[in-house]
């Protein structure tokens, strides 16, 4: 026996189910679908019929009808995808069939009332279709991840192209990034941004839930080699589960038990080893560019920086995030709202730093308001709610509640259990199983607990073995998994090598994001003044050491060694303020870099926004520095040249400093790296000791203070330079050209930033 399953939901009312069996005539009413006589039945709106396993709509009295579109006067079948118009409110339409037997397929035919009625674009002659953000668009659809004039639909010889106008968050078609003008037939689905349209031959339709995510998970497994045994083990095992836009769904169990692990192969940070995720139909891993803008995610960490003022903060994500070509208005347009839906309008113009005058729950709802900015349709949360209280988790998950209210389709990792009565669905697992997939209100009967805290040692208590096998034949696996399963998941097959994550995404401007993350960094300097003024004030001080200890009056011999040995600190302190300046600037921020990294960021231009306030720094600190000392001692000799040669110097060891801060991972680990590169620096400067052989070679190429301090020295007076001792050698030995010194600590500074970029990459890779 053959029967459908109608589902109908809207965001203003609660959804309706009912069956459908084969030959029959229902109406729809507004409390629902019901059965009906034919004659009576011709009172109603809409009237729906099922004959060999077919579905069709017509027309009750007085009614218009539109299927698509077009008007529809009689009775007209519609399929999976189809639009249906009535009384100015729009229905979509998933329809699949199956028929009973011991083993029952899934079925399930879906109406859902659309938000706006879909938009079809009719495209005749020689006209064109211009698709964006801007209102006098063709086809203007209103997001922050759509550009202004985003792409172009035209006819060319009876055949429609579809290209890219250059936008940030792509166009595609079947899933595939566009680069270049590209022929549409009838039925290919064309994706602007995350907002999907099906091609219908002469127009545009609005495909599924525009511009919000459904995500569908079957078969997940995930594995990993063991690093201590060498063998494989798996931290997910076949996982499925689906997930409606406008679900708020809380991922928890033990420790070690693969939440976070699910949370990433859900949002595609760690790939599933086996089995498929859907996002709206599409395979998302090869699909991912077009989903990458429209995925939110929050990690346990911060990922604002907190020496800044909040709107200042989210403004620069906002530049960093949003399309070149949105206006200042649209920017702070956005700001206002995001601030207001995390309920932070008053805080706004405060410092995001800690414990004062943001609390801890402020304090997320700043990370979370990052993440909103560009409208995300779906928000992965890891743990965000950790370290807070109970009252701040109770106001943060309906925080979550209120976004997944408004659309967005939520999944939150949480250990607290006291607050999850806010989402819609739990998912349960237990040592990588799926134990539960279902309401809250639903956990304690299920598992037969009377408090849910219980939970974890009732599941200690059997295999997880068990109760994966108890929820995969549990009514609440058929209710919430499979008779939610989409068409294009039944369809689907579950690979056991899913494929890759595809990725070619387009990065912001260069200058742009090089502009806006030097504004950025500098904000952050003067924001942190007292660190600021330490790092300054330490050039005098130093300076004023030197000038005060050493004397370079005398006979020349005494003169000789006395200025050489003052080089020899001047070189060593515009090493250690290069280095100091920079070893924690990439590690402290770490969060903030690999979730911008996530979304657009570019290598280059982070690079770049670093060394540029560097330099500043490092010429400032070195003018204070030389100025000190030259003040204090006589040191005969140009001025400019040193300062050039310092200068040069430091910035090297801040390149240097750099690459440490991309290697670790912590700021304790960064700290203790410096000192055991400064003392190579000492030992190999040919200062201390007269190098030769492997050691002297080992110095030319690896030493920055081998050939400033060389360097150095040639900026000395001739006549200094020109003492010699008892048995002829140079007091002041000079191996090689000033020209040459400076060009090759150039040369060590590229490599240092080569390995800047190594280390950036590799943290990309891990993460």
């Amino acid at each position: 026996m053959t029967s459908l399953t109608l589902e109908l939901r809207s965001s203003e009312a609660p959804t309706i189910k009912s069956t459908l069996a084969d030959s029959s005539t229902y109406i729809l009413d507004h409390g629902g679908v019901i059965e009906t006589e034919d004659r009576v039945g011709q009172r109603a709106q809409l009237r729906l019929v099922t004959a060999l396993q077919q579905l069709y709509v017509e027309p009750g009295a007085d009614a218009t009808l539109l299927v698509n579109g077009k008007p529809a006067s009689g009775r007209t079948a519609v399929h999976h995808g189809d639009w249906v118009t009535v009384s100015n409110v729009v229905y979509q339409i998933s329809l699949t069939q199956s028929t009973a037997s011991a083993t029952p397929a899934v079925t399930a035919a879906t109406v859902r009332v659309a938000a706006e009625p879909p938009r079809r674009v009719v495209a005749t002659g020689g006209t064109h279709v211009v698709i964006g953000r801007h209102r006098d668009c063709t086809l203007a659809i209103e997001s922050p991840l759509v550009s202004r004039e985003h792409a172009r639909l035209q006819a060319d010889g009876g055949q429609w192209f579809i290209e890219d106008l250059g936008s940030i968050n792509g166009t595609f078609v079947n899933g595939r990034r566009i680069r270049e003008r590209v022929a549409l037939n009838a039925g290919d689905k064309v994706g602007i941004a995350t907002f999907l349209y099906r091609f219908t031959g002469d127009g545009l339709l609005a495909d599924g839930e525009e511009g919000r995510v459904r995500i569908e998970a079957l078969g997940v497994t995930k594995t990993v080699r063991d690093r201590a045994s060498g063998q494989s083990r798996k931290l997910l095992d076949d996982i499925s589960l689906v997930i409606e836009p406008g679900e708020f769904v809380v991922i928890f169990g033990g420790s070690g038990s693969g939440k976070s692990t699910l949370l990433d192969t859900l949002n595609g940070r760690r790939p599933a080893s086996a089995g498929r995720i859907l996002y709206n139909g599409l395979d998302f891993y090869s699909a991912f560019d077009m989903f990458r803008a429209t995925i939110g995610y929050v990690p346990q960490q911060d990922i604002v920086h907190r020496r800044i003022k909040m709107r200042r903060a989210l403004d620069y994500a906002a530049r960093l995030r949003l399309p070149v070509d949105t206006a200042e208005h649209e920017i702070a347009a956005y700001l206002k709202a995001v601030l207001k839906s995390v309920r932070l309008e008053e805080q706004a113009e405060l410092l995001i730093d800690t414990p004062a005058p943001l609390s801890g729950g402020q304090l997320k709802r700043v990370s979370l308001a990052a993440e909103l900015i560009a409208k995300p349709g779906v928000l992965f949360l890891d743990e965000v709610t950790s370290g807070l209280d109970a009252g701040t988790d109770r106001q943060m998950m309906q925080t979550f509640a209120e976004l997944a209210d408004a659309g967005k389709t939520v999944v939150c990792v949480t250990h607290t259990l006291e607050n999850i009565a806010a989402c819609q669905l739990v998912t349960l697992l237990h040592r990588g199983r799926l134990a539960y997939f279902g309401p809250p209100a639903e956990v304690q009967d299920y598992f037969k607990i009377n408090r849910l805290s219980d939970i974890y040692e009732v599941l200690d208590t059997k295999r997880p073995e068990h109760w994966a096998d108890k929820f995969r034949d549990s009514p609440l696996r058929q209710r919430y998994v499979l008779d939610r399963l989409s068409p294009a998941a039944l369809a689907a097959p579950v690979s056991a090598s899913p494929r890759a994550i595809a990725t070619t995404a387009r990065r912001s401007s260069f200058w742009r994001q090089t502009r806006i993350l030097t504004q950025r960094y500098v904000d952050l300097m003067l924001g942190d003044k007292r660190n600021l003024g330490i790092l300054l004030l330490q050039a005098p001080l130093i300076g004023a050491v030197v000038g005060t200890v050493f004397d370079s009056g005398g006979a020349l011999p005494a003169q000789a060694a006395a200025q050489s040995q003052i080089a020899f600190m001047l070189v060593l302190s515009a090493i250690w303020f290069g280095c100091l300046d920079s070893a924690r600037e990439i590690v402290k921020e770490l969060p903030v870099y690999l979730r911008e990294r996530a979304v657009n960021l570019g290598l280059a231009p982070y690079i770049l926004s670093k060394l540029l306030p560097l330099a500043a720094l490092c010429l400032l600190q070195c003018l204070l520095l030389l100025g000190t000392v030259s003040s204090l001692v006589s040191l005969p000799g140009d001025f400019m040249p040193r300062l050039l040669l310092l200068t040069v110097t430091a910035f090297a060891a801040a390149a240097m400093g750099l690459a440490i801060s991309a290697f670790v991972d912590t700021n304790d680990k960064a700290i203790a790296m410096v000192p055991i590169l400064l003392i190579p620096q000492v030992v190999l400067s040919n200062a201390v000791a007269k190098l030769a052989g492997a050691s002297l070679w080992m110095a030319k190429f690896s030493m920055i203070s081998f050939w400033a301090y060389d360097a150095l020295k040639s900026t000395l007076s001739a006549e200094v330079r020109g003492v010699h001792d008892a048995v002829g050698a140079a007091l002041i030995p000079v191996l090689e050209p000033y020209a040459k010194s400076l060009g090759v600590i150039a040369l060590m500074t590229v490599a240092f930033l080569v390995l800047v970029g190594i280390g950036l990459v590799l943290k990309d890779r891990k993460n």
